[in-house]
């Protein structure tokens, strides 16, 4: 078993270095997938949904997204199969999207069809749209990391300026014409990147992890934020097209901002969990003001709470696939689990709205009633969520902080002496150990910084990942030798020799 995980090792470098002229196809079908998702998100008011009232767009797209909610529900019951058969869902769901373009057209130029088949396009609409996501999730979890953060910033950026370029088009067969560029780009990208996976460095199915559960807490605050996404996007289709391009638009500031976390990289040690706090003052201010304001006042609450999901979005994206990649979690599983309450919070967010706009037309302060209590259920479900992962950390401090810096300055002593017949005969000492005590590749490259004395932010750094991932790696290591010091380690790596 290990030599097998042992070639796959040896070959990630080179399944980097195959992968690398391949990342700008991945920005561009990574941006085709974003760009379509906006344009779903905010169709009530944009040229794929223009044949019917904004009432009726409404309606579409919520049944649209409790598509999603089930597709994603089912996928983590069945992930196992999704993951085998992620090929052949890919033709299916491009197809299904496809119709629902298809359907805008007809309707637009000839006649609408009833509006209970309209209703069935547009969940089978719902049903393609999570399988592309997932399918995206899948190839971002089994390629090398180092490059994972940058390719999907890149990407959520690109697409949010195809979202505006193909719906601010007065041609309405233009722009769904574009938009169904977009659907067999988004397609096509990834069906044509995950060929070009060497297949050796492919998890097997048996060989994927199981995903760690959301908990209650995690799970009503990641609902929350996809409530407040879904009640704002209402808000701002029921304020008419240039409202609804704007505010898809905004989401390229909170974008820009992920920037600043890739650039910082290994220096900092944040998670989903942290993002997500330091966003929640903008959404709430967001809420709380809305009811106070018109116009453009009122776009730009909105603009500013989409501002600050469209930051945790992109960094969920791209912690979660390089966690997948990094532990060899089941990518359709965890990414289901986490995708089914945001999305059902979407639904439910939306549907509020729905009712306070459109069928209530609460105004005054009956509106900002409601508003305020919409804002305490947000706030109370970040107070209660331990997103954090406070304990974890605890422990891995303290596993780490056993071996003191006298073991790092020995072992640089030691490396300077002989450093090349030394780095060799290491190298052969942890593959030894990784061997038998079943190491995953990954904690086996961990392995050799330990014993050579590197601490977690200089292994970090040499990765290509956070200190908070390597934590862990460190964390699967020790628990597996049965050790919590560095030292012993290092000794049950010289005993090798």
């Amino acid at each position: 078993m290990y030599a097998l995980d042992q070639g796959k090792s040896e070959n990630q470098p080179q399944a980097a270095v195959d992968l690398q002229p391949l990342y700008l196809v991945a920005v561009a079908g990574f941006s085709c997938l974003i760009g379509w998702e906006l344009t779903a998100v905010f169709a009530p008011s944009v040229p794929l949904l223009s044949w019917c009232s904004i009432e009726e767009g409404m309606k579409l797209r919520i049944a649209s997204v409790l598509a999603l909610v089930v597709t994603y529900v089912a996928y983590g019951l069945k992930a196992d199969w999704v993951y085998e058969h992620r090929g052949r869902l890919l033709p299916l769901s491009a197809l299904l999207a496809l119709v629902a373009v298809a359907e805008s057209l007809a309707s637009t130029y000839v006649a609408p069809l009833p509006f209970a088949v309209s209703v069935a396009v547009w969940a089978l609409f719902g049903f393609a749209q999570a399988s592309a996501m997932s399918c995206w999730c899948v190839f971002f979890s089994i390629v090398p990391t180092k490059r994972t953060a940058h390719v999907i910033a890149c990407g959520a950026a690109l697409g949010t300026l195809l979202f505006v370029l193909v719906n601010a088009t007065s041609l309405v067969w233009a722009s769904l014409l574009q938009i169904a560029l977009l659907i067999g780009g988004s397609m096509g990208a990834v069906a044509f990147l995950s060929r070009r996976v060497p297949r050796e460095t492919v998890p097997r199915v048996n060989e994927l992890r199981a995903a760690p559960a959301l908990s209650a807490t995690a799970a009503v605050s990641v609902a929350c934020h996809g409530a407040v996404y879904g009640f704002m996007t209402v808000e701002l289709c029921s304020m008419g097209y240039e409202a609804a391009l704007i505010g898809g638009a905004s989401g390229i500031g909170g974008i820009l901002l992920v920037f600043v976390w890739n650039f910082l990289g290994a220096r900092v040690d944040v998670d989903v969990g942290v993002v997500q706090r330091i966003t929640l003052p903008f959404l709430v201010a967001s809420v709380l003001l809305l009811p106070f304001c018109d116009g453009a006042a009122r776009v730009a609450c909105g603009c500013v709470a989409n501002m600050a999901l469209a930051h945790t979005s992109v960094f969920a994206w791209y912690s979660t696939s390089i966690d997948n990649y990094e532990f060899r979690l089941h990518p359709v599983r965890r990414y289901a689990m986490r995708q089914a309450p945001s999305w059902l919070g979407f639904f439910l967010g939306s549907a509020f709205a729905f009712v306070l706009v459109f069928t209530l037309g609460l105004e005054g302060m009956a509106l900002c009633l409601a508003m305020a209590l919409f804002a305490v259920v947000v706030v109370v479900s970040f107070s209660v969520y331990g997103g954090d992962e406070s304990e974890m950390r605890a422990r891995l401090d303290d596993l780490l902080d056993v071996a003191g810096k006298g073991v790092v300055e020995a072992v640089a002593q030691e490396e300077g002496e002989d450093p090349e017949p030394q780095a060799l005969s290491l190298e052969q000492r942890c593959a030894h150990v990784a061997e038998r005590y079943a190491l995953t590749p990954r904690e086996g490259e961990v392995l050799v910084l330990l014993a050579r004395g590197r601490n977690a932010e200089h292994i970090a750094g040499a990765l290509t990942v956070s200190p908070a991932t390597v934590k862990s790696h460190i964390y699967h290591i020790y628990r597996k030798l049965g050790i919590n010091s560095q030292q012993r380690l290092m000794d049950i790596v010289d005993e090798c020799g």
